[in-house]
């Protein structure tokens, strides 16, 4: 029984759910540590800058990209038996990664200047002491994009062995590092602790994963096979993957490039507001849309469209319920949220204010942001990869033509409107789309439930803010009493929530419990949704 390959399967994904939810409360955790000792301003906005530029690159041409298109071939190559071919393969892609990820790094760190110039245009213009300091934390961070590509590659070898545990556990001992230097060293050296223990971190990351990739390595004889069709093949991949993550990656820097003519800080405000924003994002419609994807290949495969129609409405109809109580809770308690979280040490009532503003104007669109996710895997579902790029593609427009309409009236919280509105666009025409694809997308059932949604918010919203405020007068507002109070607030609302589900007879409810018990097997999604999910047409 302990060889049984699902149980080991279970087990692995049980163990990756629970780094997953450390390392995301360990990055709650971090964040708040580092504004605590180095404050939200104009330092933090160049660090926010430095960080993002090579974390662009390396998520464009390293890590996420690089890992995408290697494990598919390396998988291919063990299941066949070709082990020596494989490994061959890993030696030859991590050699070019090398080469190739290491002259970026060093052209990011010698043109350091002119990529800030890029990034953040408004620094050298108002802010020239800020431009200085991004420039040179920018110099100290760019090796990261070399160093997450050998990670990323380590990553996908593991994962092919099915060996889960080092990969989940790295981002845990990157936040431990971070935590450390800024505690340690950040009194001293400032945003310069912050940015070395960045690259320290992301090091260790690549070193803990060696030694179990090194045990596993098989006798090659030739190490490098340069001209091999599955080398050939992985630059194939990489391809679709990089134009694929490259636009959602530069609307990022279309933010970033107008907040930086906002405020010197306006770029960490904004930040800080999208690290709040993606934690129930990433937690549950992600979750969804993991669980619904081997599904929906399989009915697209087999051309069983009305039960497609079926599966992916259940999806959107459950991250819809899901997310919007999150929206109603980040415009009603965004601030005792942001406070609780942020406001420590250096860091000063304005501050919480805007971070809240941000973030309750990109809650707006968090429930199209997750149902995104869904309608882009049912494309890939039904292989018509590039439709969600034409319409990525026009969102890159509509983004710095909203940045540029509302970043001057609402500050950084137009550029998270812009965001919002992004989303929503990108929803529906993804929407339409898809109708033309698979012949409707049961557009009035999704309609109606999320009407239904809607109204259980204002006695979610009502319950929540008249728990926190209770509590909050009562109590006060040090960081024991703050826990309580806005944990009062969220668990009232919650129970608000659920209470008008049920008497508003919202079936989505009993799915999402169903998903949430049976979530090991992708086929019990199918179990989840009713009869009459599964015949829509």
């Amino acid at each position: 029984m302990g060889n049984d390959p699902k149980r080991r399967l279970a087990a692995a994904a049980a163990f990756l759910m629970l780094a997953t939810a450390a390392s995301r409360v360990l990055g709650l955790v971090r964040e708040s540590v580092m504004l605590s000792y180095l404050d939200l301003g104009a330092g933090m906005g160049a660090f926010t800058v430095a960080f993002k530029v090579p974390s662009l690159v390396r998520t464009l041409l390293a890590d996420t990209a690089l890992s995408a298109a290697f494990i598919p071939v390396f998988s291919e190559l063990l299941e066949k038996d070709r082990r020596r071919e494989a490994w061959q393969v890993a030696y030859t892609v991590t050699f070019l990664a090398v080469v190739f990820l290491g002259v970026v790094s060093a052209l990011g760190m010698i043109f350091a200047t002119q990529v800030i110039q890029i990034a953040a245009p408004g620094y050298q213009r108002h802010y020239p002491e800020t431009f200085a300091l991004a420039v040179s934390l920018t110099r100290i961070m760019f090796p990261t994009v070399a160093v997450l590509g050998v990670a990323g590659i380590l990553m996908g070898v593991l994962n092919a062995y099915n060996h889960f545990s080092l990969p989940a556990l790295a981002p845990i001992v990157w936040n431990v590092v971070v935590i450390g230097a800024v505690v340690f060293f950040a009194r001293d050296h400032g945003f310069y602790a912050l940015a070395w223990g960045v690259l320290i971190g992301t090091v260790l990351e690549l070193v803990i994963q060696v030694p179990a990739v090194w045990r596993r390595k098989e006798q090659t004889g030739r190490l490098l096979v340069l001209g091999h069709p599955a080398v050939r093949q992985t630059g194939r991949l990489l391809g679709p993957v990089v134009l694929s993550l490259g636009i959602v990656n530069f609307n990022a820097l279309i933010d970033t490039q107008f907040a930086s003519f906002i405020s010197a800080p306006a770029p960490a405000i904004i930040d800080k507001a999208f690290r709040l924003f993606q934690l129930p994002q990433g937690m549950f419609a992600v979750a969804i849309g993991t669980v619904l994807f081997p599904t929906l290949s399989r009915l697209a495969v087999g051309r069983r469209f009305a039960e497609f129609r079926g599966a992916l409405s259940a999806g959107l109809r459950q991250i819809f319920f899901i997310t919007l109580p999150f929206t109603a809770f980040f415009v009603v308690l965004g601030e005792p949220t942001v406070r609780l979280i942020y406001q420590h040490g250096k860091v000063q009532p304005e501050s919480t204010r805007q971070v809240a503003v941000a973030l309750a104007f990109f809650s707006l669109g968090m429930a199209f942001v997750s149902a995104n996710t869904l309608l882009n895997r049912a494309f890939y579902g039904i292989q018509k990869t590039w439709l969600p790029l034409l319409v990525g593609a026009v969102n890159l427009g509509l983004n710095a033509g909203l940045d540029l309409l509302l970043y001057k009236p609402l500050g950084p919280g137009g550029i998270t409107l812009s965001t919002s509105l992004v989303s929503t666009f990108n929803f529906l025409g993804l929407m339409v789309l898809l109708r033309r694809q698979i012949g409707g997308v049961d557009g009035r059932r999704i309609i109606r439930s999320v009407l239904r949604s809607l109204l259980a918010l204002l006695p979610l919203a009502a319950a929540g803010h008249t728990a926190w405020g209770l509590l909050d007068g009562w109590l006060g507002r040090s960081t024991p009493a703050q826990l309580v109070s806005v944990s009062a607030g969220y668990a009232a609302g919650f129970a608000a929530y659920v209470v008008a589900a049920r008497l508003l007879r919202m079936e989505e409810l009993g799915q999402v419990l169903s998903v949430v018990r049976r979530r090991r097997d992708p086929r019990d999604v199918q179990e989840a949704t009713s009869p009459e999910d599964r015949n829509q047409g």
